[in-house]
């Protein structure tokens, strides 16, 4: 049962970066989204609906899971456990996006849930190996954030626009100050803002805090404008057709 409960610092069947249980996890994360956005794609409205309330319910069960396990295992804390790391929160956008399906909350779930949730899944933030429940909540929140980032662009019709690229830029920096100051009064490293992840990550190869803020930065901008890119035809026909939008 250890290797689905255990609380171990140092578990006896550790999670490997890149081993076989990983590597099978990433592809069928790839499936899943692939299942999902083609029948979203391919499906009516009413059905869409019923998809949408599913996937709504998935995250529900794996934020639930989350926050019920450390409460039982005595190992929630102010600390590590409050939804406040990027990907966590995204997740109560995900689902309120899904629900109410506003312009803004497909720009985060586009730009957040896809670029955040991705590297989260290739370098999961991970201690125990599958088959714990915590490698399963890791994996599979986050395949779903993924999956759901998609859906808004191949099934809800979403085309981001410059405007949104700011917008959302200037959203994530605004929270990553906030997060600085929250950080300091509770000692904690939400959003890894002053402290580096202990497992392996990207973190891994650049400078340390404070200094691997402004590469950050850096990369997210890159990595917005390419996901922009692809919608900038587009965009520019919207405008030619309604010049005054």
């Amino acid at each position: 049962m250890d290797y689905f409960f255990s609380t171990a610092i140092n578990p006896d069947h550790p999670f490997v970066l890149f081993g076989v249980s990983h590597l099978l996890v990433v592809l069928w994360v790839i499936f899943f989204g692939w299942i999902v956005i083609r029948t979203g794609m391919k499906a009516n409205e009413k059905r869409r609906n019923y998809i949408r309330r599913v996937l709504i319910v998935l995250f529900l069960i794996w934020e639930v899971e989350w926050q019920a396990w450390h409460l039982i295992t005595d190992t929630w804390s102010l600390q590590d456990t409050l939804p406040l790391h990027l990907c966590s929160i995204m997740i109560w956008f995900s689902i309120y996006g899904l629900w109410k399906r506003k312009r803004w909350t497909f720009t985060l779930m586009y730009f957040f849930g896809i670029a955040g949730a991705i590297q989260a899944v290739i370098t999961p933030d991970a201690t125990y190996a599958f088959p714990h429940v915590r490698f399963l909540n890791t994996m599979f929140s986050h395949s779903l954030l993924v999956t759901s980032g998609f859906w808004v662009v191949f099934v809800e019709g979403y085309r981001p626009r410059m405007k949104d690229l700011w917008g959302a830029f200037a959203a994530i920096n605004g929270y990553a100050v906030v997060m600085i100051f929250v950080n300091q009064a509770l000692g904690s490293k939400y959003l890894y803002m002053g402290q580096k992840p202990e497992t392996a990550s990207l973190l891994d190869f650049f400078p340390p805090w404070p200094f691997y803020f402004p590469i950050l930065e850096a990369i997210l901008l890159l990595v917005m404008v390419g996901m922009y890119l692809p919608f900038r035809k587009s965009e520019g026909k919207r405008r030619e057709l309604s010049p005054s939008e």
